[in-house]
């Protein structure tokens, strides 16, 4: 389902400059309200086209069903991309749909992933992106920012910085974000659900020996995930109590 996101100074004409982007009747769409136009911002829309692919009505179908077992009043639309499927998800229970730090729109998508790719060879598998108003791409600016400020910090103070305990959705968005920094870099540690992120400077790297890496993972291509020896040491004594 082609779809585009527009803005304008009124609902309507960012509506009008939409249709006229994708050369489509306003019968021909389905018009989503993102913002409404305030003192200080354009209102936005997100048009798309009534034409859906059989994969795309799947993956629609799946995630209308798996809100209907939850009890949720929400609507679907799905758009295929080159890589992935978008799936935005809106409705008077959006905000129990996201969750508290976005932790139950992250388990969501986790599960229709699982259901989707089940079985599928590697090669056909194909991702499944659920966002619900925007939140994702709010929060990820919201953190990206977040991370930016917080490596200035860690530079000027020669000091490291301990984020609050994050769910790895969030922990992702953090290691990114700084992952091409010059001067910092950045390690989670910790068990979950409070697991959290350390943001300290390179040279400081070298002195900390003391962790043991065999713990260490990548949450992505660019973020480095470490457990302290300290942790990894007491997870085996509780074992072997």
């Amino acid at each position: 389902m082609k779809s585009i996101e527009t803005q304008g100074k009124t609902v309507e004409q960012a509506i009008e400059i939409g249709l006229y982007k994708l050369e489509a009747k306003r019968e021909d769409v389905n018009i989503e309200v993102l913002e409404q136009a305030g003192l200080f911002n354009k209102a936005r829309v997100r048009i798309s086209l009534n034409i859906t692919s059989e994969e795309e009505a799947k993956v629609k179908e799946l995630i209308e069903k798996i809100i209907s077992l939850m009890g949720l009043d929400l609507n679907v639309y799905v758009e295929e991309r080159e890589k992935d499927f978008l799936a935005n998800v809106t409705g008077e229970d959006s905000a129990l749909f996201i969750g508290k730090h976005g932790d139950s729109i992250e388990e969501f998508q986790t599960i229709v992933n699982s259901i989707y790719n089940k079985n599928k060879p590697r090669e056909e598998a194909k991702r499944i992106s659920v966002d619900s108003n925007n939140y994702i791409v709010k929060r990820e600016e919201t953190l990206t920012n977040l991370a930016k400020r917080t490596a200035g910090k860690v530079v000027r103070d020669h000091r490291d910085f301990k984020f609050e305990p994050m769910n790895s959705y969030e922990r992702r968005i953090i290691h990114s974000a700084l992952s091409e920094h010059d001067k910092v870099i950045t390690e989670s540690y910790g068990n979950e659900p409070n697991r959290y992120v350390i943001v300290k400077l390179k040279t400081s790297l070298q002195k900390n020996k003391n962790y043991d890496e065999t713990k260490d993972y990548f949450e992505d291509d660019n973020a480095k995930e470490a457990t302290p020896k300290s942790d990894f040491v007491s997870e085996q004594r509780s074992d072997n109590d």
